[in-house]
């Protein structure tokens, strides 16, 4: 396995990822893991080393703004939901060109999940399939309450910029007002129409689950699993563990979907 540093350079963004390229060829699709809130992509490594040692191709990067890893060209009171959408349909496709239109299957955890299940209604039929991992459809509604992970706000006079607490980053007023742009979640999502793993923990105290039950709804062709005892981050590596055998069944079973049609 060959791991390769890739450089996207998207206006005056620069996205900075790792292609995890397999010893040998295979007709497998490739998985971009996009990462939480606060986090790069160094905390996704095992699903990608794992996925990479199966002969999946697997391309994970750091957005832009987050507030950690590689990636430049923007401050984090610049970042929000809609900024990482644009970022992750960059990656796609700049894949589409690299891999020469090898399949693509899209996996986000967290706030990188709700931009996956955007990016992925837009792109629709460019995507093979969606991986979502306690994905944070809740952050429309944490706006139009005034929070967002542990900061206290007016949503109808937002503060030009302000810290959150789990992890302490300092946002802007674009975070909210793009967040409450996106409260049309539930009527977007579902233009996805090809196959999805929608994974959660029963135990999430930051993203209710119930979010990932109506998620669950509005797609056409999904595997809804709940993790019990699993919290909003999996941590403890049988959790993880867990889900990772999740997705190598999900994997297989799309390819032998795509092998009958």
């Amino acid at each position: 396995m060959y791991k390769h540093r890739v450089e996207i350079k998207d206006g005056e963004a620069l996205i900075v990822g790792h292609l995890y390229i397999p010893d040998e060829e295979s007709d497998r699709p490739c998985v971009v893991i996009s990462h939480e809130f606060g986090f790069d992509q160094n905390w996704e490594s095992k699903y990608a080393l794992e996925l990479a040692r199966r002969s999946y191709p697997v391309f994970t990067f750091d957005f832009p703004g987050s507030g950690n890893g590689c990636s430049k060209g923007r401050k984090t009171t610049e970042m929000s939901v809609i900024t990482e959408v644009g970022d992750l349909k960059t990656v796609v496709g700049y894949l589409k060109i690299r891999l020469k239109d090898k399949p693509i299957v899209l996996c986000g955890l967290s706030m990188g999940g709700m931009v996956t299940a955007l990016a992925a209604a837009d792109l629709k039929d460019e995507i093979a399939g969606l991986i979502l991992i306690y994905p944070a459809l809740s952050i429309p509604d944490d706006a139009a309450k005034g929070k967002a992970l542990g900061a206290r706000f007016d949503p109808k006079n937002p503060p030009e910029t302000f810290f959150t607490k789990y992890p302490p980053i300092r946002l802007g007023r674009k975070f909210i007002t793009d967040a409450l742009i996106t409260s049309d979640w539930m009527d977007r999502i579902g233009d996805f129409r090809g196959p999805v793993l929608l994974m959660h923990g029963e135990s999430d105290r930051i993203v209710p689950i119930i979010y990932s039950e109506i998620a669950a709804g509005l797609y056409s062709d999904v595997r809804f699993v709940r993790i019990p005892h699993a919290g909003h981050i999996f941590w403890q590596p049988w959790i993880k563990n867990k889900a990772l055998q999740k997705i190598i069944v999900f994997l297989a079973e799309l390819r032998l979907h795509q092998e009958k049609k």
